[in-house]
């Protein structure tokens, strides 16, 4: 047991099996133990054929192992909530070559499976409320973008939060960043820009980021407040399609 937790030896199936025998695991945590055990060596997802970048895998296995994720945002609605439509409209802007555009779009929508998934990743979200009065990719995926915004808040692991332009000057203005907590391992925050991102483990340098949700909470609208502003924008889109 010593050399597995200091990760020097893998225990395959039937060496699982004797241990959860040994400590009284049964039923569907067993099999689902199990199960890890004989995937061990098979490949995630992300890993097969899809060509993407070190930074794109190292976040998507962080969100994989996440029980929550708390996400901060000036400008855009973050990836693990966009639509087809608004993806596809929105990496070309950002140097996506158009070869690339339809991987990138549905690597984005599997991404997604961790909210949806029997037991849930929580996603807290704050918006700049400039994130909504932007139309990306036109009237019409703003609206749709947006309404599935507002769909998604009705999960119950799924928070949306609003920072109204009446909060003036606030500390996302300075860049967005995500902050993703595990079950057993310290948080990380992750800062993203055009071509690079950082994650960043060091308990003194997540700090930072862990107090700026702390100020984002005090600033930020409630759920339903949030979800008010988000459907008067859905209504603003719409009247211009």
């Amino acid at each position: 047991m010593s050399r597995c937790e200091l990760a020097k030896f893998t225990p395959n199936e039937a060496d699982l099996s004797a241990i959860l025998a040994i400590v009284g695991v049964i039923g569907e945590d067993r099999e689902r133990l199990l199960k890890l055990a004989r995937d061990i060596d098979q490949p995630a997802w992300w890993e097969v054929g899809l060509e993407l970048t070190t930074q794109n895998t190292a976040l998507i296995d962080a969100e994989q192992r996440a029980r929550r994720i708390t996400n901060a945002t000036t400008m855009l609605v973050p990836g693990l909530l966009q639509t087809r439509g608004y993806t596809r409209a929105l990496l070309p802007k950002l140097g996506v070559q158009a070869y690339q555009i339809e991987r990138y779009v549905n690597v984005r929508q599997v991404r997604q499976g961790i909210l949806t998934q029997s037991d849930p990743v929580e996603l807290i979200a704050y918006f700049d409320e400039a994130a909504f009065a932007r139309s990306v990719g036109g009237p019409s995926v703003m609206a749709e973008q947006l309404r599935h915004l507002a769909s998604a808040a009705e999960r119950a692991n799924i928070t949306p939060r609003v920072i109204p332009f009446s909060a003036g000057a606030h500390t996302v203005m300075s860049g967005g960043f995500s902050v993703i907590e595990f079950i057993r391992d310290s948080p990380v925050a992750h800062v993203e820009q055009r071509h690079s991102g950082a994650f960043l483990s060091e308990k003194e340098d997540v700090q930072p980021f862990l107090d700026a949700i702390e100020i984002l909470d005090e600033v930020a609208l409630n759920q339903d407040d949030s979800l008010e502003v988000i459907e008067s924008y859905v209504a603003k889109h719409e009247s211009q399609e």
